[in-house]
């Protein structure tokens, strides 16, 4: 009964009131049970500890241990952090001081001039050694490697994880480009909406209306938009490690629809309602016009013609200076460029429609004025749309512009040809290089070794000092401590060759560049 009554209540694991209940049950089955094998199961949800896994968790620190403290007897050539020889050799900056210095292109920055100081093992570990006792070296090495500290220390090479003041914590773009011509038609549009909607109602005006809805459309976007430039200033951080500059075409391409719904599609909407209300009215014939309402309708428009003239001339000066610079047209800048520009065409054609209904009395004329003007912007905004779609896809830079970087790569010395290479632009001043090399052995142990011609002096030199080396341990030491320093040399080629990258993209700030080994 008890053996049954105790497979019934363990699955269910009940709360911890019951849990005195299931604790005599349990202690009232041991000793009946004798060697009897257990017929409850684990719980699903609470599954048993694997001996086998703990045993190797425990293999493997063994392995660990074993792997350090053949380091501390024959260290590998290969080279160490200064945090890496402070943490694990229990080091510091005096006992670090005579050492030699490898300088390594930092990792973290894209700039040829940024060095981070390594240190050889052996060198590191002979300190070491002398300064503490294999013992304590290994309890230190023990509590480094724990899983809380590797995780620590590996989180801290994920990008935007720390708050070290490294190249990527610089703003992910650096433009401002757009906001003076943003700036200029929000002002142009906000002076003269309010004065549109209303003279729209108190003369019945469609064509004021269209420009309305218009400038209305115009408002709200130059306002996210503005907003959205802001943003995209904003330094790169875990969760987008490129920055924020692809935020000014995610932006721009849900302003354009915004642009084609209120700015195009409510005028054309109208118009066609007032039409279809002619139409069922009978009003097609000619009726007379106020000519004062007329006047007034003209004279708003006219106002509004010269503000949207303003902001496009705005936008076109920022268009000149980035067109100078050697880059591609901002957005932002040209969306307000194109859109001020449909802006000054339609409201002249609203002022001919109205002019030409008071002239004619055809309300007909100003209707179809006024369509015709919301479907200037429906183009414009899906012209604009199209634009920024490709943007977001993340558009190439010229087959010019890369062709020369190419070129300027084969003819580099350690480079025997390049292939598959691909760039995307992010934002305006951001753009990514990829590319596969096929690097040349001999040219970089030749820039290393500082071998000009065969034979040279550099040449004998290291045929001495092959020749010295007394046996087979010396010599497989010998081409292990020149394999490491070879590698050396090959990463501070990698870096050289990124640099020349960025200096033949230098109009864009950021550039971030990959080549890979073919």
């Amino acid at each position: 009964k008890l053996q049954f009554l105790y497979l019934i209540v363990h699955p269910l694991r009940p709360p911890r009131r019951a849990g005195a209940a299931i604790m005599l049950c349990r202690r009232l089955l041991r000793p009946a049970a004798g060697g009897v094998r257990r017929l409850s199961a684990p719980h699903p949800l609470h599954p048993r500890p694997s001996p086998a896994l703990g045993a190797q968790v425990r293999r493997v620190t063994r392995r660990e241990v074993a792997e350090f403290k053949e380091q501390l007897e024959k260290p590998d050539h290969v080279t160490v952090s200064k945090r890496k020889a402070k943490k694990m050799y229990l080091l510091d900056d005096a006992d670090l001081e005579p050492l030699e210095i490898v300088d390594q292109p930092n990792p973290y920055g894209p700039r040829a001039q940024d060095k981070i100081e390594l240190y050889w093992l052996a060198d590191v570990v002979k300190i070491a050694r002398v300064k503490h006792t294999e013992e304590k070296l290994v309890t230190n090495f023990l509590a480094y490697e724990k899983p809380e500290s590797r995780r620590t220390e590996s989180q801290r090479k994920i990008f935007g994880m720390i708050g070290v003041d490294r190249w990527y914590t610089n703003p992910s773009s650096k433009t401002v480009e757009g906001q003076a011509s943003i700036l200029q038609g929000l002002r142009s549009n906000l002076v003269i909406f309010g004065g549109k909607l209303i003279a729209s109602k108190v003369t019945g005006s469609i064509a004021l209306f269209a420009d309305a809805m218009h400038s209305l459309a115009d408002v709200s976007n130059y306002l996210y938009r503005y907003y959205s430039i802001n943003r995209s200033l904003k330094n790169p951080d875990q969760n987008h490690p490129y920055g924020y500059a692809p935020l000014r075409h995610v932006c721009a391409d849900r302003s354009f629809v915004g642009l084609m719904m209120v700015g195009g599609g409510v005028p054309i909407m109208a118009g066609l309602y007032e039409l279809s209300e002619l139409y069922h009215m009978g009003s097609m014939m000619p009726a007379p016009v106020d000519p004062t309402l007329s006047m007034l309708s003209v004279g708003i428009l006219m106002l509004s013609a010269v503000m949207e003239y303003i902001a496009m001339r705005t936008a076109k000066g920022e268009l000149d200076q980035i067109a100078k610079a050697g880059k591609k047209p901002d957005i932002m800048t040209a969306a307000t460029h194109l859109e001020a520009k449909a802006g000054v065409y339609g409201i002249g054609i609203g002022m001919a429609g109205v002019i030409a209904t008071a002239v004619t009395g055809t309300p007909l004329i100003e209707i179809c004025a006024a369509t015709l003007m919301g479907g200037i912007v429906s183009g414009v905004a899906l012209k604009l749309l199209g634009t920024s779609s490709s943007k977001l896809l993340g558009a190439t830079l010229p087959v010019e512009r890369v062709t020369k970087v190419i070129e300027k790569l084969q003819a580099d010395d350690v480079v025997v040809e390049v292939y598959d290479v691909k760039t995307q632009v992010l934002g305006t001043d951001t753009v990514r290089f990829k590319a596969e090399l096929h690097y040349n052995a001999e040219a970089i142990t030749k820039r290393r070794r500082k071998i000009h011609r065969l034979p040279s002096e550099e040449g004998t030199q290291l045929f001495k000092e092959m020749r010295g080396v007394p046996n087979e341990t010396e010599a497989e030491d010998w081409l292990m401590k020149n394999d490491a320093q070879f590698l050396i040399a090959f990463s501070q080629e990698t870096s050289r060759l990124r640099a020349m990258v960025r200096e033949e993209l230098k109009e864009y700030s950021t550039v971030h560049v990959d080549l890979n080994i073919w």
